[in-house]
C-alpha cells in the first residue's frame, strides 16, 4: 500500500505544465465555439423578435390609417346631418332625408333621436317611426342632461341594433337646434364584421393577434385564434402605456387566452380609438429553431477541427525540437535511427536519407504512392537548387505528380551536419528528408472552408430575411388585391395583372434562394474558369441586404473585358464575403465612436494588372473608411485566431482562412491603411497567362 508521500509524488508527476497547458487548450477549443455559438443565437433570437416588432408596427400603422380612412366618410356624413337636421321637421321628413343618403357599404343604419333619447328615424327601409327608447344606449348617456355638449366623434362600445338586429359599432354626434343647445343626436352603426373578416385576412399565424380598441378599454373588434369584440383591456400595462404616450411595444401575455406576444400598439390622434397588432412569441421563437440547429452543428465541428489542428501543431513543435538538437551521443543517434525507422512505417509518411549521390529511403516503405513521388523530386535540379548552402532545417510544402497520382507533401529539410559535424555547413552534405502526405489534411481544410461560409450564411440570415420578406409582403397585398377585386367582380385584367406581380415576386425570391443554395454547398475539387465579378456579385448578393440594413454605401467598379481566372468561385466568394464583412464591422465601430450622422461607404474594384517579368493578373480590392488597422498588428492580421474585435466578435478566422485560400489558387491576399481604412488586395495569375505555382507565398504589404 502507497503512503502519503508515493502519492503525492504521482499527482505532481501528472500536474506538469505540459499537462496543465494541454488541458487548458482542449478546455480553450471546446469552450470557445460554443460561447460564440450562444451569443450568435441570443443575438439572432433578439433580432428576431426585433423583426416581430417592426412588422407589428408597420401594421398597426396601416390598420390605424385604413380605420382612420374608412370612418372619415361616416363622419362627414354624420356632420352633414348636424349641420342640416331641423328639430321641427316631422319623423317622416327626418326618414326621407336619411334615405336619401348614399351611405358606405359597411354602415347598417343611420338613427337620430330627441334629447331624450326617443327614436325620431332610421334610414332602414321601414319607416322606423315606432316609439323606441334608446335612452339607455351609450352613446346618449354621454349627452342626456346637458345644455352644452362635446362637438366631437364618439365611437362607442358595440351594440345589437334594435332595428338592425346586428351587431354594430356606434358612431355619434350631438345635434343641436337654432339657440346651439342640445337637440339629439345622429347615430350610425358600423358593421364590426366588416374590421373582423379584414383582420382575419390579414394574420400570418394562428395566435396573431389584431384588435380595435377605444379610449374606454373597450375592444371593438379583436382577430386572433377566435374572433370576439366588448372585452375590456383597460386593466392591461400596453393599454395604459399607449393611452399614454401615443405608441409603444406590446410585449404581454393575453388575459383572454393566455399567449405570450410582441408587438406594437399604437392610438390615432384624430379619433377617440387604438389599433394593437402582435405575433405569438412561440411563432417568434419557432423562427429561430433552423438557425439554432446550424449555429450548433458548426460549433460542434469547428471544436473538432481546432481539435484536430492543436494536435497536428502539438506533434510539429515536437518534431521540430528534434531536428534543433546539437550535440547528440551516439546512444542517441543509434536511437534516432530506429525512430526514423518507425516512423517510416506510418502511412503517409516517407523518410529519405540524401547524399551526393541520392536519394534513398530510410527503412521499408509503408506508402507504395508517396516514397516514389519523393525519391523523383529529391533527384531533380530545383531541389537541389533550394538547399544549396542549407544550415538550418527547412520546412516546405510541395505538389508532387507523375501524371497519374498527385499528392500535396510537407516535407522537412535537415542537414545532417546539425547532428553529426563530419560534413561542412553550405558544402550539400547529407540530408535527411521527412515527407509528409498533407492530401487529406487538405481535405479537413476544405471542410473548414465549407463551416466558414456557414457561418457567414448564418451572420447573415437577418439580412436575408428582410430581402425575402420585401417580396412576401408585396405578395400578400396582391393576393389580397386581387382576392377583394375577385369578390367585387372587376374585370378580369385586375386579377392577371395582380397574378403577374405575384410571379414576378416569387421569381425574385427563387434568385435569392438557388445563389444561397449554391454557395452553401460543398466545394468542387477541381479549378474552374470564372469571372472574378461573378464572384463580387454572388457575395454582394448573400450579404448585400444586411449592408443595407446598415445603412453602408457598396460601390462597385470593374474594368471591361476583364480574362478569366482559375478559381473555385465559392471559395472566392467566401474570400470577398470575410472582407466585406470585416470592412461592415470596421465602419460600424467607427459610427459608434463618432455618431449616426457617420456615412459608410465600401468600394470594390475590379482590375488587369500587368506586371514587368510577370504574368497578368486580376486584382480585386476592397477599401472602407472604418479607420484603418493600428500599424502594430498588421503583421499579425492574417494569422489564425487572432483579432482585433471584442470578445464574442469574432473568432480570428476569416482572414486566416481567406489567406489559406487565395494561396491555394496560386494568387495573394495582402493589407495596406489608405486614406480613410483599410484597403485588402487580392491578386489571382490570369487564366491567359502561365500557371502560377499552387502554394505561392501570400504577402502583408503595410500602409
Amino acid at each position: 500500500m502507497k503512503g502519503p508521500e508515493a502519492l503525492g509524488d504521482g499527482l505532481r508527476g501528472l500536474v506538469n505544465p505540459v499537462t496543465l497547458m494541454l488541458v487548458g487548450l482542449v478546455v480553450l477549443v471546446g469552450v470557445i465555439p460554443f460561447v460564440a455559438a450562444l451569443a450568435l443565437y441570443q443575438m439572432h433570437d433578439r433580432a428576431e423578435r426585433d423583426e416581430a416588432v417592426a412588422d407589428a408596427r408597420r401594421t398597426a400603422t396601416l390598420l390605424l390609417r385604413s380605420f382612420e380612412q374608412s370612418i372619415a366618410p361616416v363622419d362627414l356624413l354624420l356632420l352633414n346631418i348636424a349641420s342640416t337636421y331641423d328639430a321641427s321637421a316631422s319623423p317622416v321628413q327626418v326618414h326621407t332625408m336619411l334615405r336619401s343618403f348614399n351611405l358606405p357599404p359597411a354602415v347598417l343604419q343611420v338613427t337620430i333621436t330627441d334629447k331624450a333619447g326617443m327614436l325620431i328615424a332610421s334610414s332602414l327601409p321601414t319607416d322606423g317611426m315606432e316609439q323606441k327608447d334608446l335612452s339607455g344606449r351609450e352613446y346618449m348617456r354621454a349627452y342626456l342632461g346637458r345644455e352644452a355638449v362635446h362637438a366631437g366623434l364618439s365611437i362607442g362600445k358595440p351594440v345589437l341594433g334594435l332595428l338592425s338586429k346586428k351587431w354594430g359599432i356606434p358612431l355619434a354626434r350631438p345635434l343641436v337646434d337654432a339657440e346651439g343647445r342640445f337637440a339629439g343626436v345622429a347615430v350610425a352603426s358600423y358593421a364590426i364584421s366588416d374590421f373582423i373578416d379584414f383582420y382575419k385576412q390579414l394574420r400570418t399565424e394562428d395566435d396573431m393577434l389584431i384588435a380595435l380598441v377605444g379610449r374606454d378599454g373597450i375592444v371593438r373588434a379583436r382577430a386572433a385564434r377566435a374572433t370576439s369584440f366588448g372585452e375590456d383591456v383597460s386593466a392591461s400595462r400596453a393599454f395604459r402605456q399607449t393611452i399614454a404616450n401615443g405608441a409603444v411595444v406590446y410585449d404581454e401575455v393575453s388575459v383572454f387566452d393566455g399567449v405570450a406576444r410582441v408587438g406594437y400598439a399604437v392610438a390615432s390622434t384624430k379619433y377617440p380609438i387604438l389599433v394593437t397588432v402582435a405575433h405569438s412569441l412561440a411563432a417568434v421563437e419557432q423562427r429561430s429553431k433552423e438557425f439554432r440547429a446550424a449555429i450548433w452543428s458548426t460549433a460542434i465541428g469547428l471544436s473538432v477541427a481546432l481539435f484536430i489542428v492543436a494536435l497536428l501543431a502539438g506533434r510539429y513543435l515536437k518534431l521540430q525540437k528534434k531536428l534543433k538538437a546539437n550535440e547528440v551521443q551516439a546512444l542517441a543517434r543509434q536511437r534516432e535511427a530506429n525512430v526514423l525507422e518507425a516512423i517510416s512505417r506510418v502511412p503517409g509518411v516517407a523518410v529519405m536519407h540524401v547524399t551526393e549521390a541520392g536519394a534513398s529511403e530510410v527503412g521499408t516503405a509503408a506508402d507504395p504512392t508517396l516514397s516514389p513521388l519523393v525519391r523523383r523530386y529529391l533527384a531533380s535540379g530545383r531541389f537541389r537548387n533550394l538547399v544549396r548552402g542549407l544550415k538550418e532545417p527547412q520546412l516546405r510544402d510541395e505538389h508532387l505528380s507523375d501524371g497519374t497520382s498527385e499528392l500535396e507533401v510537407e516535407m522537412v529539410v535537415a542537414p545532417l551536419q546539425d547532428i553529426d559535424r563530419a560534413a561542412s555547413p553550405g558544402q550539400g552534405g547529407d540530408m535527411v528528408v521527412f515527407a509528409v502526405d498533407r492530401t487529406q489534411r487538405r481535405m479537413e481544410e476544405n471542410k473548414l472552408y465549407q463551416m466558414s461560409k456557414l457561418a457567414s450564411l448564418g451572420e447573415v440570415a437577418t439580412g436575408l430575411a428582410h430581402e425575402i420578406n420585401q417580396p412576401l409582403g408585396v405578395i400578400r397585398l396582391a393576393a389580397s388585391n386581387a382576392l377583394t377585386g375577385l369578390k367585387v367582380g372587376l374585370p378580369p385584367d385586375h386579377l392577371a395583372g395582380k397574378l403577374d406581380r405575384i410571379i414576378q415576386q416569387t421569381v425574385r425570391m427563387s434568385r435569392i434562394i438557388d445563389h444561397m443554395r449554391i454557395f452553401g454547398r460543398k466545394s468542387e475539387e477541381q479549378l474552374q474558369p470564372s469571372q472574378p465579378t461573378q464572384a463580387v456579385e454572388g457575395a454582394l448578393q448573400v450579404v448585400g441586404a444586411h449592408f443595407r440594413l446598415d445603412e453602408i454605401e457598396v460601390n462597385t467598379m470593374s474594368e471591361p473585358h476583364l480574362p478569366d481566372v482559375l478559381c473555385r468561385q465559392d471559395q472566392l466568394e467566401q474570400v470577398i464575403i470575410n472582407l466585406l464583412q470585416n470592412a461592415r464591422d470596421a465602419i460600424n465601430e467607427r459610427r459608434a465612436a463618432l455618431g449616426e450622422h457617420f456615412a459608410g461607404r465600401i468600394a470594390v474594384r475590379v482590375a488587369g494588372e500587368a506586371r514587368i517579368g510577370a504574368p497578368e493578373q486580376v486584382l480585386i480590392e476592397v477599401a472602407d473608411n472604418g479607420g484603418g488597422i493600428p500599424e502594430e498588428v498588421v503583421e499579425r492580421i492574417f494569422q489564425p485566431f487572432f483579432t482585433t474585435k471584442p470578445p464574442g466578435k469574432g473568432t480570428g478566422l476569416g482572414l486566416s482562412v481567406s489567406f489559406g485560400i487565395i494561396r491555394d489558387h496560386g494568387g495573394s491576399l495582402s493589407v495596406r491603411n489608405g486614406s480613410e481604412g483599410a484597403i485588402f488586395s487580392i491578386r489571382l495569375p490570369a487564366r491567359l497567362a502561365a500557371p502560377a505555382l499552387i502554394g505561392a507565398s501570400a504577402e502583408i504589404v503595410q500602409g
